[in-house]
């Protein structure tokens, strides 16, 4: 045969092989760079760990621990490097290589020996997490991993989760689990929403009554959220929880060694009826006083922003706030403030008239910049939500841009020149249903489904380069009205949040859904290994239909976010097998007539929940 076409045809076989190898990796967040070698290193319990002096402490402990949960092996972790002649070992290199950006690393898996160099700690710790992905789901006495070359960095700093525990608490071990899980994915930045209208979680010994009332209201379980009526002061005040300092010590801790950074959030002056209902002085009206929120709506939930009382207060509460987080942040909420009560108080309306505030919008300026003095005062930096740019805006300030719509802080908050973090309710707000209404719990009536939060690209393309290097990067929040338990909580977070890690740390030329969806499902299975509640609503089946009058027929539409599965179904009411009928187009039924669908991988496996659908008259 022509030499030609032997060397042509070994070199297509050759990229085949290497793209097979190459989309096998079940790695997420996806590296910046990828090649694929040939062979493997044979990983067993005799492997030995060498790691800087530096690390062997911290991160030698940690990696025993994960290869022991993971793998059931008990490793060895040595301080320096192998010696000539050593059987094959792992070997943690620092480098002062400047090509490697601060967070990155280089792994390299040859048969012989695995290698990562980083220039901090930061990227020896990424590089193991990606080295965990490579072994073998299923724990084994011998792992195979795949010679492979990752060359790997974020793309961006900021890459946080954000868990509301004032409407529903959850306690320091759910918190830590969650905080173990977001780090294997990558994510640097836990955003703890600590104190709402319906409890502060968060011990301040200065003011003792923030916990012995604040972090407890009446009981309404099993009454929805918004359909809740507020308490009364005889009721039993039995649901809630808060963190003593030693907790939050204890999360803290367990945090730096997995590089996550902890950023409270004390929500004020809004979303405050849990810190007035503690302390009544605190609000405009003087003489009421007031019960912790159970749900729906929280009138009279603002602090005023004119009593001097107020700032004193807070001074306090940010002094100690400050003291417990190691954190170069704090949060201090500033949104969806109700100033009703403001425009009717003498003491806010003397505040207005004494420094020439225009409107209540320039009050809550007003209050915020005296936060933001607060919080530097103690060496921190302020963060708060996108409200703070109307009125006179919050000089200093990082900006967490949520709102869409009629509001655009996404643009205006880097156009303004505030470093901004980008938390769009579109695409981040992952207290959104992730499935058909009909098919999810209760909760919002908007869809957010795994596509659409891995679409996300947070940066807008009317920014100039100069404003796009503003954006500090994004998060996901989770609003925790509808999510009663731990297990919920879960359901609602993963995999969206694995979906987000990318988003946050991949390159968008390496970004890519139909690989991230064909490999979900082994992360899947790592994530119930850990005894962690996933969704599977991905697989789920979204069916409308169009109804003719003229003809008493229905025009039946089915649609899913997946690709490459078959959506099967049956018009005689029985759940459809793998022998089903296969939807294509649309299908055409009668008046009553029942439509039920699956969606159906290579094998026959029902992958998700079955949909049901009929058409009537009365759904026009």
């Amino acid at each position: 045969m022509n030499k030609f076409i032997i060397g042509f045809l070994v070199l297509i076989t050759q990229i085949f092989v290497a793209n097979a190898q190459e989309s096998s990796l079940a790695l997420i967040p996806y590296p910046w760079s990828v090649e694929q070698g040939t062979g493997e290193f044979l990983f067993t319990e005799e492997t030995i760990f060498y790691l800087p002096q530096s690390q062997e402490r911290d991160l030698g402990a940690y990696i025993q621990e994960k290869l022991l949960a993971d793998q059931n092996m008990k490793v060895q972790v040595k301080s320096g490097s192998p010696k000539k002649g050593e059987a094959p070992a792992v070997n943690f290199l620092l480098t002062k290589n400047k090509e490697i950006e601060e967070e990155g690393y280089i792994l390299s898996v040859q048969p012989s020996s695995i290698q990562v160099e980083a220039r901090t700690a930061k990227g020896l710790f990424y590089a193991f997490q990606t080295l965990r992905q490579l072994m073998p789901v299923q724990p084994s006495a011998l792992a195979r991993i795949p010679s492979v070359e990752i060359k790997d960095h974020p793309r961006f700093e900021w890459r946080g989760l954000m868990i509301d525990v004032s409407r529903h608490f959850r306690s320091k071990e759910f918190v830590k689990k969650q905080i173990d899980i977001i780090a294997a994915y990558k994510m640097n930045k836990f955003h703890w929403h600590l104190t709402d209208d319906q409890g502060w979680r968060v011990e301040i010994r200065k003011y003792p009554n923030l916990t012995d009332k604040g972090a407890w209201r009446a009981d309404r379980t099993g009454v929805s959220w918004w359909k809740r009526t507020g308490a009364t002061a005889e009721e039993p005040k039995s649901v809630g929880g808060f963190y003593t300092q030693e907790d939050i010590k204890e999360v803290i801790e367990f945090a730096r060694l997995r590089n996550v950074e902890i950023i409270p959030e004390i929500d004020v002056p809004g979303h405050s009826k849990a810190l007035v209902s503690s302390y009544p002085f605190l609000s405009c009206l003087d003489s009421a006083t007031f019960e912790v929120a159970v749900g729906g709506k929280a009138p009279d939930n603002a602090l005023c922003a004119g009593k001097e009382s107020t700032y004193d207060f807070m001074e306090e509460v940010i002094g100690e706030i400050a003291g417990l987080f190691p954190s170069q942040y704090i949060h201090i909420g500033g949104d969806e403030c109700n100033k009703t009560n403001w425009k009717k108080c003498p003491h806010c309306q003397a505040v207005k008239e004494e420094h020439g505030l225009a409107d209540e919008e320039e009050l809550q300026s007003y209050f915020i910049q005296r936060m933001n003095k607060l919080i530097t005062a103690n060496d921190k930096k302020m963060i708060a939500w996108d409200e703070v740019l109307s009125g006179n805006g919050a000089k200093g300030a990082v900006i967490m841009a949520w709102r869409r719509g009629a509001h655009s802080p996404q643009l205006q908050a880097p156009q303004e020149g505030y470093p901004t973090i980008m938390t769009s309710y579109t695409y981040s707000y992952i207290s959104q249903v992730q499935g058909p209404p009909g098919m999810e719990p209760e909760g919002p009536k908007v869809v957010l489904p795994l596509s659409k939060v891995y679409s996300q690209e947070p940066v807008p393309e009317a920014l100039s380069p100069e404003q796009a290097r503003l954006i500090k990067g994004t998060e996901v929040c989770l609003w925790s009205e509808f999510t009663p338990t731990a297990e919920h909580t879960e359901y609602m977070l993963y995999p969206r949040t694995i979906a987000h890690a990318e988003v946050a740390w991949t390159v968008p030329a390496q970004k890519d859904w139909q690989r991230f969806q064909e490999i979900v499902p082994t992360h899947f299975q790592r994530l119930e290994q850990q005894k962690i509640t996933v969704s599977n609503s991905l697989y789920s089946i979204y069916g409308s239909y169009a109804y003719s009058p003229l003809e008493q027929t229905g025009r039946v539409f089915l649609e899913t976010e997946t690709e490459g599965y078959r959506m099967l179904y049956t018009l005689d009411g029985t759940a459809p097998t793998s022998g089903s009928e296969q939807y294509h187009g649309f299908l055409t039924v009668s008046l009553g007539q029942e439509v039920k669908a699956g969606l159906f991988d290579k094998e026959g496996q029902l992958l998700g929940e079955i949909t049901s659908l009929k058409v009537r008259k009365d759904n026009l």
